[in-house]
């Protein structure tokens, strides 16, 4: 036994003396070209200074250090020494003989900017690398990248740096005592917030590499600067909500330690505002990223700087412990430093995203209804947490989130306000976004319908809280840019006359993204955190003035060059192409298609191609509220008139024609909806007009 263990002694130092004998590669810098092929990056060999500039928004461009196909089988890691001058790091590509078999996250790491050496494991599959390419983030205009040196060598320990390693102390507010209004009633508060701005820079998201403190660059914000928060007060803006998501990256250990870098970063902005006598809203973590596959990839293999909560049972107690220390930690941190100023807010629209219902909460699913009771556990436990550390947190306003932020949840009896300590401390939030979010979701038109779900969210909210005297605050309300600004306005009119309608209490916040340039769905990007400027600001500026209680006047020029003139859609083609519905896989419409485009009645003709026995085809609608409309509990689509097939509720297909004949009612209400569906099975349709 003793023999065997010298020799596995001497094993060990032979492999170890032939990993340090090893002569490293070093790569020759002055070997990158000047410029590379389109001009966008470029190198100079006097400073060793790689510049890399977009030639249009949300590009990556890169320069290639072209290695020749060199043999690496005696290396298993790259070092590279670098800084950048710039607070955002950069795409370090390693290009081996054959990429295809590798995932990006196995041949791409990022380099953060506040990091100046990486050391990356080489694949053990590969034996040649082609080269080297560095590239900027898709959001970086212009990325300067200081070269030291690139090796290629053979160590003992190949292991990745961490660039979530952090050693700063715990953030913790030391003051002993501090000023708060105590007497100020959470109804006399909300009227004092105006006009509340998202500044989305702390939301981050999860990526399949890894990107440390560099929270801001690949999700389309820069770095805060005291210059970003001067300008939104500039604009009228007084509340600025501060989003968080500490559990996508920011987790040191398996008891939820938060970076304390993290945290000092919403300090410093914190700070800034306070500086400036506005209001901040300190927000809890999101859900949404649980239900997204590089999340659950990450949970799988045990990333512990990855966490979150979900609101279901099986995840329950997990959950409470994450909830628990972040709003923990949080209340230490910011506690007798921070007057009223300082606003708390339990959770960022909290679903369960393994529920078919995750969005669209509905009060008689049973799924539902724990979620709901699961959420008020969640309410309750961050409220107890906060209140347990006293000091000025013992009275502190507390936002209070229902399921999926919405205010049908929030105005259900199965929502719950939390027990408190202190009273009238307590403000029930939602969010509102009454035309849709991304794009395939939004309506192009403010429809009677949308207008509608405006007034009926607002006679739900006096009905459950106004008329007791309770506050509610809009936590998150604008439109997509992909929507017509002018159909935007009349909603924005609309809801900030519902919020500053007499007798109630009510303040909102204006949601703005970093999508400026429109290359996503949703694209809400109104506010340019690099260059300071405003997108569509009429929209904003009618925000802002209707938080007042003013209204923004439009210019006639303005009003003349984005009205826009409805077509109609008679005798046009309303299918995209040939949709095959096997087994009620309905094929969408977006009701925006049928307003003020049809007649007053008409008649919708569908073209289709029989697959199978028993082929059916049913008109169906979803209403703003998530309802699913068919025959079985819609009377409007009881008794349709049909020509092609038999109706009993669907239309049994006898023809490769069907004739649905859409009465004044019906053609009223289709507009007005969410969204028209054809639905049904054992069909391919291929044509759907409507004719007068």
């Amino acid at each position: 036994m003793k023999k065997l263990f010298f020799v596995l002694i001497l094993v060990c130092c032979v492999a170890l003396s032939f990993a340090q004998n090893v002569k490293p590669y070093t790569a020759d810098l002055n070997s990158f070209p000047a410029t590379n092929g389109d001009k966008t990056a470029s190198f100079n060999k006097t400073t060793k200074t790689i510049t890399i500039k977009q030639n249009q928004p949300g590009t990556e461009n890169g320069i290639y250090l072209d290695l020749k196909y060199l043999d690496i089988s005696d290396y298993n890691i790259v070092r590279f020494k670098y800084t950048v001058p710039t607070d955002y790091g950069f795409y370090f590509i390693l290009n081996y003989d054959d990429n295809s078999n590798l995932a990006w996250n196995e041949y791409c790491t990022y380099c953060p900017g506040y990091l100046t050496e990486m050391v990356i494991p080489l694949s053990p599959e590969k034996k040649r690398l082609n080269g080297i390419e560095l590239k900027n983030l898709w959001n970086i205009s212009c990325q300067q990248i200081i070269l030291e040196a690139i090796t290629l060598e053979k160590v003992s320990n190949p292991q990745k740096t961490d660039v979530f390693a952090s050693d700063e102390p715990p953030v913790i507010d030391i003051a002993t005592s501090g000023t708060i209004n105590e007497k100020l009633t959470a109804w006399d508060f909300v009227q004092k917030l105006g006009a509340g701005f998202q500044y989305m820079c702390f939301t981050c998201g999860t990526n399949s590499l890894d990107m440390g403190m560099d929270i801001y660059s690949w999700t389309g914000f820069s770095k805060p600067t005291k210059e970003q928060i001067l300008f939104l007060k500039e604009k009228g803006f007084k509340t600025i909500r501060l989003q968080t998501s500490p559990g996508l990256g920011h987790i040191l250990d398996e008891n939820y330690t938060i970076d304390p870098r993290y945290i000092n970063e919403i300090k410093k902005v914190i700070d800034w505002c306070i500086e400036e006598d506005l209001y901040v809203i300190l927000c809890g973590a999101f859900a949404e990223d649980t239900g997204g596959n590089e999340f659950k990839r990450r949970v799988e293999i045990g990333d512990k700087h990855f966490a979150d909560y979900y609101v279901n049972e099986k995840y329950k107690k997990e959950s409470k412990k994450f909830i628990e220390a972040m709003w923990r930690q949080y209340a230490q941190a910011f506690n007798n430093s921070y007057d009223e100023h300082l606003i708390f807010e339990t959770l960022n629209e909290p679903v369960d995203m393994l529920h078919e219902h995750a969005w669209q909460p509905q009060n008689n699913c049973s799924g539902c209804k724990k979620s709901f009771a699961i959420l008020n556990e969640y309410n309750q436990l961050i409220v107890d947490t906060i209140r347990s550390t006293g000091g000025n947190n013992a009275t502190r306003f507390v936002m209070i989130e229902g399921l999926g932020a919405r205010w049908y949840t929030i105005t259900s009896n199965l929502f719950k306000l939390p027990k408190d300590k202190a009273k009238d401390k307590l403000i029930p939030t939602y969010h509102h976004y009454p035309m849709g979010g991304a794009e395939e979701y939004s309506n192009k038109y403010y429809t009677d319908g949308i207008k509608e779900t405006i007034t009926e969210s607002f006679a739900a909210l006096d009905k459950k809280y106004f008329s007791k005297h309770i506050p509610v605050y809009l936590g998150e309300t604008s439109q997509s840019r992909h929507t017509l600004i002018l159909e935007r306005i009349k909603m924005m009119k609309d809801i900030m006359a519902e919020v500053t309608k007499a007798g109630r209490s009510c303040a909102a916040c204006f949601h703005s993204d970093g999508d400026l340039t429109g290359y996503s769905s949703p694209f809400f990007g109104y506010y340019d955190c690099w260059e300071l400027k405003w997108y569509d600001e009429e929209f904003v500026d009618t925000f802002v003035y209707g938080a007042s209680g003013k209204e923004y006047k439009l210019s006639d020029d303005f009003v003349k060059k984005n009205t826009v003139k409805i077509e109609s859609i008679v005798g046009k083609e309303l299918l995209q192409g040939p949709y095959e519905i096997k087994s009620w896989n309905a094929y969408r419409m977006k009701s925006s298609t049928f307003y003020d485009s049809t007649p007053a009645k008409y008649k919708l003709v569908i073209e289709l191609e029989k697959t199978g026995s028993d082929p059916r085809l049913e008109l169906a609608y979803i209403d703003f509220n998530g309802v699913w409309h068919n025959s079985a509990n819609t009377p409007l689509l009881q008794s349709l008139k049909v020509k092609g097939g038999a109706y009993d509720g669907n239309v049994l297909v006898n023809s490769d024609t069907v004739e649905i004949t859409i009465n004044e009612k019906l053609a009223k209400v289709l507009p007005n909806c969410d969204s028209v569906y054809l639905n049904g099975q054992n069909i391919i349709l291929k044509s759907v007009k409507v004719v007068e």
